[in-house]
């Protein structure tokens, strides 16, 4: 293993709010190491963080919960898989620096923390189903709690110890919204019905109701040989055809039953059109905040990591990566 002293300006990282985050230095530091004789000191260890191995099962398999859904049956290159290799090794360093930092701080993630998180995933499946969908992706439990584990510590971090620090002002949001008006234009919106069905008679039917009755679920299930569709688009997004059937109508106006084999009979029902604006200040303040903190996140992110990287010790097996 070598020894690297690391520096503020060699690391940038992605957003904060992923689950896992990259150091791209680090990135280049870990895939351009080649060359080297060095021997594995010990079996299975790639790299150590402050004293604390990484092993190669672990890369292994954090790479395997990132890549494997999206593997094909051609050979990967080996400059490719040396890249994955790097990044998945990188998320593990800088997981490892956060949760450190969260455990000295006395914020780490606490096992029933990480359980309650668990439920609110196992929620979204039926009984047995979770533990049949790890099976089939190859993904064992215990690596993909710690990965789990990560990522609210991520959240932790950002939520306990960065976000505290960041403030957004007033005059903020105003120079954002001025700077990138363009941004808040809303086009013109189209809200319409299309009924359509085999038999005319019906079709007529369902579009004397929709005078009455504007919601689609209702007017489907009166005859279920009829099809009804609410859409809501803009204007330049609806199909020309259609584009130049609604451009005539006034709102609960309807256009001619038409034939259009083999979908059989339709009609469209024009409900409303909005006509295109831009969104006032205070409608967009939401929005400017929220991308004003994203950015503060990253910043506030990227000197937490600079930081840590400052007094961090880090040493990397150059055979994990080493080029043929």
């Amino acid at each position: 293993m070598l020894q690297y002293s690391l520096c503020l300006s060699a690391f940038q990282t992605t957003r904060p709010a992923a689950a896992s985050p990259v150091c791209l230095g680090l990135i280049l530091l870990l895939t351009l190491v080649t060359g080297c004789s060095a021997p594995f000191d010990e079996q299975g260890v790639v790299a150590r963080i402050n004293g604390e191995p990484v092993l190669l099962s672990e890369v292994e398999a954090v790479h395997d919960l990132k890549y494997l859904a999206g593997m094909t049956h051609q050979v990967d290159s080996l400059q490719r898989l040396q890249e994955e290799y790097g990044m998945v090794l990188t998320e593990i360093l800088v997981q490892r620096l956060v949760a450190g930092y969260l455990a000295d701080q006395g914020l780490a993630v606490t096992d029933e923390e990480l359980e309650a998180a668990e439920m609110v995933v196992r929620a979204d499946y039926p009984e047995g189903a979770f533990e049949q969908m790890l099976i089939e992706e190859y993904i064992h439990l215990d690596r993909w709690r710690e990965q789990l584990r990560a990522g609210l510590n991520q959240e932790k971090l950002i939520q306990k110890v960065l976000r505290p620090s960041i403030s957004i002002d007033y005059l903020e949001v105003d120079a954002y919204y001025r700077e990138h008006i363009a941004d808040f234009y809303l086009q013109p919106r189209v809200r319409f019905l299309l009924i359509q069905g085999q038999e005319r008679d019906l079709v007529e039917k369902v579009l004397e109701l929709s005078a009455t009755e504007p919601d689609p679920d209702v007017l489907g299930k009166r005859f279920d040989r009829v099809d009804v569709h609410a859409y809501a688009l803009r204007e330049d997004n609806i199909p020309g055809d259609w584009q130049a059937l609604l451009s005539g109508l006034e709102p609960r106006e309807a256009t001619n039953v038409m034939s259009r084999n083999p979908e059989g009979y339709q009609v469209l029902v024009l409900q409303e059109r909005t006509e295109g604006r831009i969104v006032d200040p205070a409608q967009a303040y939401p929005l400017v905040e929220r991308v004003l903190l994203e950015g503060k996140l990253r910043e506030a992110f990227d000197a937490w990591l600079a930081e840590a990287l400052r007094s961090a010790s880090i040493q990397v097996n150059h055979q994990l990566l080493a080029r043929e």
